[in-house]
């Protein structure tokens, strides 16, 4: 009598546990998800992680700051890594730990396979960065079609 209970408590564990890590595979499917992994590993300075979160049409608009390598826009997977290897290069030479971004009043606009993000986040000197971040859902997965970035100083 013991061991079907024993049996079934182990089949409801099982259960549990897979249900949790289906719901889990489902919340990354979600653009937030993609969002969040996507700043996580720019604060981490995760080349792979980061550079693998674009689509290979992606487009940028760079803040004006000094590690960009164009103001104009880039287009293609090619010339945003380059851009961006070029502020992960300054930040490692610099012994930073990433650009510590900590996003504020983010908005998820969702529109069937495409999603618009924007937030700001607190920069030094008291200025603030406006970002707006476009994706679209390719092959399953949420990618970075677009990234509109800008930086204020409050009056």
């Amino acid at each position: 009598m013991r061991r079907p209970r024993i049996a079934m408590l182990a089949t409801l564990v099982l259960a549990s546990v897979l249900g949790g890590a289906r719901a889990q595979d489902l919340a990354a499917d979600q653009p937030r998800a993609a969002f969040d992994h996507f700043i996580s590993a720019f604060n981490a300075l995760d080349w792979e992680t980061f550079r693998r979160c674009f689509a290979d049409s992606a487009s940028l608009f760079n803040p004006d700051i000094p590690d960009v390598i164009s103001l104009d826009r880039l287009d293609g997977r090619k010339d945003i890594e380059r851009s961006f290897r070029a502020v992960f290069d300054s930040a490692v030479k610099a012994n930073t730990h990433g650009p510590n971004i900590h996003p504020e009043s983010v908005r998820v606009q969702q529109f069937n396979d495409t999603a618009i993000i924007t937030f700001a986040f607190r920069r030094p000197q008291h200025s603030v960065g406006r970002r707006t971040i476009v994706l679209n859902k390719q092959g399953g997965s949420w990618l970075i079609v677009h990234i509109h970035a800008s930086n204020i100083t409050p009056k």
